[in-house]
């Protein structure tokens, strides 16, 4: 059922570590060998209700305390958007028609038209884990919009250069390596139950906006799908980033963005800094 939770591009899944009751946050200093100035992590999730997305003072100003901002990927390029399209479909003509019994397609025909306003068979060529993100808007219950947004546009404003922590190719290499069968069952499992998914949707979204990444812990590790694919879909990434997140820390502050999940856990970002010798603080804000 948590499947819907973990996809709008592997938004987030957490680990337990060093967070204590009153360092619940998102955001982190990064200070230590070769950083002049210190750059900062901010864990986002990729969609929520644009009124909840508050970028504070404090916040602000350790943004623009940057001189670059790195996100997942580098959206403000078009061709990113363009490999993603062409990425973004089964190959070999594949459908989900194919995927699944016509009964249990039916069903979930039907649940997503509610959520997404649209016929399944639209989307019916498309990766099931990318065709999920279709669903978002109705389970919010209002108009979605991702941080990623919130800070290319502040980005924009001072004309701070904006790059990727990763490629389009990289991000749907992921992708492919779930078989198209495994993905579809976990879109139907989503679908199975509208009311069941949006309480845990809602949840999920309360636990992030209290900045509580140990309550994201155990939502995220209760999930039996995603810890089959915990490894490829969030440590051998965090891996990648690791030398680039600490090159241009060292060239000069950087504002990193990405999804909430990469932040903490043995393999996650801050406790992988941390054994190379680098100070992760947290930041109140």
């Amino acid at each position: 059922m948590k499947n819907v939770l973990l996809l709008a591009l592997l938004f987030v899944s957490c680990k337990s570590y060093e967070q204590k009751a009153g360092n619940k946050t998102l955001l982190w200093k990064v200070t230590g060998p070769g950083i002049g100035k210190p750059s900062y992590l901010y864990g986002t999730i990729h969609v929520m209700c644009a009124d909840d997305i508050v970028i504070t003072d404090r916040l602000k100003a350790k943004f623009y305390a940057a001189q670059k901002l790195y996100l997942e990927l580098d959206l403000d390029d078009p061709k990113t958007m363009a490999d993603a399209m062409a990425g973004m479909m089964m190959k070999n003509g594949v459908t989900l028609q194919q995927l699944l019994p016509k009964a249990k397609y039916d069903s979930i025909a039907d649940n997503f038209k509610k959520l997404a306003g649209m016929p399944l068979a639209m989307v019916s060529s498309i990766q099931p884990i990318l065709a999920e993100a279709a669903i978002y808007p109705g389970l919010l219950g209002c108009t979605g919009e991702a941080w990623e947004q919130k800070f290319m546009q502040l980005a924009k404003a001072r004309k701070m250069d904006i790059k990727g922590l990763e490629s389009t190719k990289d991000q749907l290499d992921v992708i492919d390596s779930i078989p198209y069968q495994v993905q579809a069952d976990m879109l139907a499992k989503s679908l199975m139950d509208i009311d069941s998914l949006r309480i845990s949707f809602k949840h999920l979204l309360d636990v992030y906006k209290k900045k509580d990444l140990d309550s994201l812990d155990i939502l995220m590790n209760d999930d039996p799908d995603f810890g089959n694919y915990e490894a490829i879909m969030i440590d051998k990434r965090n891996a990648k980033w690791i030398p680039e997140i600490i090159t241009q820390a060292k060239l000069e502050p950087t504002f990193f963005a990405f999804g909430a999940g990469h932040l903490g856990g043995e393999k996650g970002v801050i406790n992988m800094l941390r054994k190379r010798g680098y100070t992760i603080a947290p930041v109140e804000y």
